[in-house]
């Protein structure tokens, strides 16, 4: 099964605590990677985990607040150190392009690598990129500045239609076609079981990022059904009015979230400082919805 695989590098929100680093998150398809986030020490955790920077094809940038960006001039520079030619492309919200072009002015640098910046500025869902058989899209999300989530689907190709079944059951082209995208058939008034038709075909996986957020019931219709979402709970239930100040999520809406889109899981994190130990946060979530798993900086999952 192609690889696909989820490492949290970072699940602090505002500033590195408790050996918590801001938000920074690598998802790996098939070893090539795409970076969500780039927090200060994003490379340092690289290092640690032993993820080489130079198999970063994407990088994918929610919002242009401090502790999801710091960490982006360093990772860009360096890889100029390190001699980099494969081409790289950035998506985040308008102010992006103007971030990383006046850091490289500041420092009288230059690319030396191929980089695509792209600017996110659409209502509902949008697909920006892909990455082999990985559609990435991108959704508005409700912050204190323009900010978007970004969800991961994989594409699987059509199912391979066994030859005996077309001779069997004297398939037409177009019946073939409705069997290969998933249809059945009937024949003498029943439906012929799919399994019969053709090779039986692999669950699509898919991943959702939402930080930064207030409780928005609208994600919903963007997230619907996705094998995991990591959604920000900064605060506990306690906090819910000074989470609406900042326009952040606590830990039980981020849980309510999840069930109301049917999620597989949910993985929590973006934790307020205040928590040195942030299981109150995932004891919250998992009232609520019981598949919540706890983030934290190496957490690795396999989708």
């Amino acid at each position: 099964m192609t690889k696909f695989q989820l490492t949290l590098l970072g699940t602090n929100a505002a500033t590195p605590a408790f050996g918590r680093i801001t938000s920074c998150q690598i998802l790996n398809y098939n070893e090539s990677l795409v970076l969500i986030d780039c927090g200060e020490a994003c490379q340092i955790r690289l290092n640690q985990y032993k993820i080489k920077r130079s198999k970063i094809d994407i990088i994918c940038i929610s919002h242009l607040h401090g502790d999801h960006i710091f960490g982006l001039p360093g990772l860009l520079t360096s890889y100029n150190l390190h001699d980099r030619k494969s081409p790289l492309t950035v998506f985040g919200p308008v102010g992006i392009k103007f971030y990383i072009e006046q850091v490289m002015i500041a420092c009288q640098g230059k690319f030396i690598f191929p980089i695509e910046i792209i600017e996110l500025d659409h209502e509902g869902i949008k697909e920006i990129g892909q990455l082999g058989a990985l559609q990435i899209t991108a959704f508005p999300m409700k912050h204190r500045i323009k900010t978007y989530g970004y969800r991961f689907d994989e594409k699987i190709p059509p199912r391979n239609i066994r030859k005996e079944a077309i001779k069997k059951y004297a398939l037409s082209i177009a019946e073939i076609k409705q069997v290969k995208s998933g249809k059945t058939i009937e024949r003498e008034g029943s439906e012929v079981d799919l399994n019969e038709l053709c090779f039986s075909q692999k669950a699509a996986r898919s991943y959702a990022y939402c930080s930064d957020t207030i409780y928005d019931l609208d994600l919903v219709q963007y997230i619907k059904g996705v094998d995991y979402l990591y959604h920000e709970t900064t605060y506990t239930k306690e906090l819910a009015i000074q989470a609406e100040e900042r326009m952040h999520a606590t830990a039980e809406q981020a849980a309510t979230i999840a069930k109301s889109a049917g999620v597989g899981h949910l993985i929590t994190g973006h934790y307020s400082g205040r928590y040195r130990d942030p299981k109150p946060l995932l004891i919250e979530a998992k009232a609520v919805f019981a598949r919540s798993l706890m983030g934290y900086d190496g957490m690795i999952i396999n989708l």
